[in-house]
């Protein structure tokens, strides 16, 4: 008899511990279900210093560029004052309308002090401003870049020491149009700019790589943007410098010219930049020899 309640006695205690387990399971699982959420709230926190980063160069390429106070030198560690002994060949201005001459300086050594070396040397950007074009090994300027200097952001007494070109009448731009008038040409869409103002145009050409700068980045006064190579029209390694003065804000996309593989609207900014008047060739020289 007493072994009969002992059993009953374990049954119900057995019964009931079920009971209360399997209640209490239930009860447990809803507090579970928002501390599973928290990760998820932590997570959307993530992105946040990704998408600020990414804000940046936007503002930045809207920049104004600096005022040119003074000179940089195109080759790092190289004086300006220095620049003569290596120029290789000098600037010979072209005929106007003519893709002749040599509207540029070229600098070139095989040693230099204690320079072993040109190819790959640092290049820098002369004076300040905004990247206007990025040339990705086309003929004949193989990897190059383009900065325009406003020629409000160059000093006034500065200005007046230059011998720049003295442009052409605007009539006489629009009765000759070598450009324009030509048959290949026919139907192409006019190439953007600022009649109203006017800019300084640096090009460095013959880059070792693509050019560290983007258009519409600003850039300083001494900036790396490049290293000197030897591509495009280029027997040697060198540093082809092509400075003009034209109508602000050019938009010109790219430049080729002479190959097969040059396109109709590659030709044709080529020869805007080249033959048409606006943008007319000065020795860069003088934008080191006259500084103030």
């Amino acid at each position: 008899m007493k072994r009969r309640c002992v059993v009953v006695v374990c049954l119900v205690l057995l019964i009931s511990l079920f009971f209360t387990g399997c209640s209490g399971s239930d009860g447990d699982i809803p507090l579970q279900t928002p501390a599973m959420t928290m990760p998820t709230g932590q997570a959307t926190t993530t992105p946040t210093p990704s998408i600020t980063v990414t804000q940046k160069p936007t503002s930045t390429s809207t920049a104004t560029p600096r005022p040119a106070g003074a000179v940089c030198s195109p080759l790092q560690d190289i004086k300006p004052s220095d620049l003569h002994k290596i120029t290789s060949q000098g600037f010979t201005p072209p005929a106007p309308y003519k893709d002749d001459g040599h509207p540029a300086v070229d600098l070139a050594f095989f040693t230099f002090k204690e320079l072993p070396s040109m190819i790959g040397h640092p290049v820098q950007s002369i004076l300040p401003g905004i990247v206007s074009l990025v040339i990705h090994d086309r003929y004949p300027y193989g990897n190059a870049v383009l900065i325009e200097t406003p020629i409000e952001n160059i000093s006034a007494i500065w200005l007046n020491s230059l011998a720049l070109p003295t442009a052409i009448p605007q009539e006489n731009l629009e009765l000759i149009r070598p450009c324009d008038s030509d048959p290949v040409f026919q139907g192409m869409v006019p190439i953007k700019w600022n009649a109203d103002a006017k800019s300084v145009y640096v090009l460095y050409a013959h880059l070792l790589e693509i050019p560290t700068v983007r258009f519409g980045d600003i850039v300083n006064c001494g900036q790396e943007i490049g290293a000197v190579g030897n591509t495009g029209n280029s027997a040697a390694e060198h540093l082809h410098l092509e400075a003009r003065i034209g109508p602000a804000d050019a938009r010109f996309g790219t430049l080729a010219m002479y190959t097969p593989d040059a396109t109709i609207e590659e030709r044709y900014s080529y020869c805007i930049w080249t033959t048409s008047g606006r943008f007319q060739p000065f020795n860069p020289v003088m934008l080191w020899e006259q500084e103030p």
